[in-house]
């Protein structure tokens, strides 16, 4: 039977603590009736922190189930109320790479034109992006890539989530023009980015991989969040 946990990461990504009831649990972990936690899906890794002092080494879909994976054994009952906290410092950091990818991505469709992009995945080191491409992209190319993706992060857009209109289930990321379909966790202006830095693999023949860094520290950062805004706490 499906269980089913509000999703606090859809109404507000900076909510990094919680009040929770266990609703299930099961081999792999616990299932509360509203988390914070973001399940890995969509090429987003999925959140760590604790659920009380229970350390969650992962969340993760399990069928149509939120699971929150445990490090050690549990002692926890269902219907037993528990307090969830992310890794914020973690989360924040994957905020900042998920939106600076995707505005990566318009400007390396700019330099390179449009690309299929085969695979992606963010965590809190890096995004990686695959795109079907025939030789290699220039050092001198991408580095046009980085530039534009910093001044254009630099002078601190807003960014929105909204639900599409004729399918309340897609979600939609928006960037000033830019556009796109995404579940992910995203921060709420460009300015909280800082600046990126771009790298270039060749993971297989027809290939081109193009990986995105931070280049500023998270405290850093998260100091110019706090300068214009309250995170909030349920």
């Amino acid at each position: 039977m499906m269980l089913g946990t509000e999703r606090l990461y859809n109404i507000d990504a900076y909510i990094k603590r919680f009040d929770a009831t266990i609703i299930g649990l099961n081999d792999e972990g616990v299932i509360l009736d509203r988390t914070s936690f973001y399940p890995e899906g969509g090429g987003q890794a999925g959140d760590t922190g604790f659920i009380n002092r229970f350390r969650v080494k992962d969340t993760r879909f399990i069928g149509d189930e939120i699971v929150h994976i445990l490090e050690e054994s549990r002692r926890l009952n269902v219907g037993e109320r528990v307090k969830g906290e992310i890794d914020w410092e973690r989360r924040y950091n994957i905020m900042r790479l998920h939106s600076a990818a995707h505005i990566m991505e318009f400007f390396l469709f700019k330099t390179f034109g449009t690309l299929r992009r085969i695979g992606s995945y963010v965590n809190e080191v890096k995004d990686r992006a695959d795109y079907e491409y025939d030789g290699k992209m220039s050092v001198e190319a991408l580095k046009v890539v980085e530039a534009e993706t910093n001044r254009f992060i630099s002078e601190s857009h807003p960014i929105v989530i909204y639900l599409d209109p004729s399918n309340v289930n897609l979600r939609i990321w928006k960037c000033s023009w830019m556009e796109m379909p995404c579940g992910g966790t995203h921060v709420k202006n460009t300015r909280e980015i800082g600046s990126i830095r771009l790298k270039r693999k060749n993971p297989g023949r027809g290939v081109e991989r193009v990986e995105t860094y931070l280049a500023e520290p998270s405290n850093t950062a998260h100091e110019r969040l706090l300068n214009n805004r309250t995170l909030k706490e349920l």
